[in-house]
């Protein structure tokens, strides 16, 4: 039997927030690729919110993106909210990832159902 939900507890529906993350953040993408005038091919990497493994292995191949572009650095900050972008990023750089106009599509989204991205270039 599943627990019950009353009015006055706070829960989290997880497959409504999966299948939420499942459309907004492709749509997300192709928005930040688009205002960028880039495609997936020319951008280097694609640093996501490190939310948990599943969802970012789906949102990986529904997108088409290759492994070697898409950055999972889950075992150096879990799921720690907004700040998964950045320690993500300063993994990247410790491991001598950016090279001068690298280029990395950052994409964040999650609580209340909100989500952003931006492009990265590196000099």
């Amino acid at each position: 039997a599943g627990a019950a939900v009353a009015d006055n507890h706070l829960y989290m529906d997880g497959p409504a927030i999966f299948n939420f993350t499942m459309d907004a953040v492709p749509r997300l993408v192709e928005q930040v690729l688009q205002k960028h005038r880039l495609t997936k091919e020319e951008t280097d990497y694609f640093v996501f919110h490190q939310a948990n493994q599943f969802m970012l292995n789906h949102l990986r191949k529904k997108m088409g993106i290759t492994e070697e572009q898409f950055i999972y650095r889950m075992q150096h900050c879990g799921n720690t909210v907004s700040s998964t972008i950045p320690i993500v990023l300063y993994h990247m750089k410790e491991d001598g990832m950016f090279n001068k106009k690298t280029k990395t599509l950052l994409a964040g989204f999650g609580v209340g159902y909100s989500w952003g991205g931006t492009i990265l270039t590196t000099e």
